[in-house]
């Protein structure tokens, strides 16, 4: 990503309403995964770590070894001034981790940036031990491709079903599978598909503004509603993001 966008990333992560959403989402199924698996500590990995945020939050489990990863330098000095600690810069296609290292693997909003995506679920799926769990977020569908998507520099926007089918063919099981961000879907769908129309690469840049108090406190308490559903084992038809929650092995899916 461009500089400046990380430095966007790491002045918004701590309050804006889509990073404390996500990030919401996924500390409480690490909570989840901790009281139905029973572990005395979970070795974690942040992969694609970003300006570090998200990490520390998994860190303030005491039960769990944390560490992030990132392709970037510029991200990983952000995570230092967090101080992260457990810190690696490396390609989510090539992992600098042994086999069977991990409990539980994060990459939110990842793989998108990554050229060979199924490599990066294949090297995902091989440092997990068996049974380990790989929660996973990605931007959807390509008709909402925009300048937000070159600023960040995604290869690419997914559906459901071919989702689950690459990480199918990677050797996880999809236990989870929704669409995520849905009540803003329409509005961002209209909103991209205009501007769209007015972008250009020199111009590209991310569509999160800084928001009143207000207005970033409302879009909270809908992802705070969609998060609530997703738990209660509601697959959403259609969102901004998809949500994967996987185990590492060949049963056949289950959500």
């Amino acid at each position: 990503m461009k500089v400046e966008e990380y430095e966007k990333m790491y002045r918004f992560e701590e309050a804006n309403w889509w990073y404390k959403g996500r990030r919401e989402l996924a500390v409480e199924i690490l909570y989840r995964i901790r009281q139905s698996q029973g572990y005395k500590q979970l070795e974690i990995l942040d992969l694609g770590c970003g300006t570090g945020k998200n990490l520390l939050s998994f860190q303030s489990f005491d039960d769990c070894r944390c560490h992030g990863m990132d392709i970037s330098m510029e991200a990983l000095r952000f995570c230092r001034i967090r101080e992260n600690l457990s810190l690696a810069q490396a390609s989510g296609e090539m992992l600098p981790f042994k086999s069977n290292a991990f409990d539980a693997v994060f990459a939110l909003d990842v793989i998108e940036h990554i050229v060979d995506d199924k490599q990066a679920m294949r090297e995902a799926c091989r440092v997990l031990r068996p049974g380990g769990f790989l929660v996973l977020t990605v931007p959807a569908f390509q008709f909402l491709w925009s300048g937000h998507d070159q600023a960040v520099h995604h290869k690419r926007r997914y559906d459901r079903a071919g989702l689950i089918r690459d990480l199918q063919s990677s050797q996880l099981t999809v236990e989870k599978s929704t669409y995520w961000n849905f009540f803003l879907f329409p509005a961002v769908a209209v909103f991209r598909l205009i501007r769209k129309s007015r972008d250009d690469e020199a111009s590209a840049s991310t569509d999160l503004p800084d928001l009143p108090a207000v207005a970033n406190s409302m879009l909270l308490k809908m992802l705070r509603l969609e998060k609530a559903l997703i738990l209660g084992g509601v697959a959403l038809p259609a969102g901004v993001s998809i949500l994967c929650v996987c185990r590492k092995g060949r049963d056949h899916e289950r959500g």
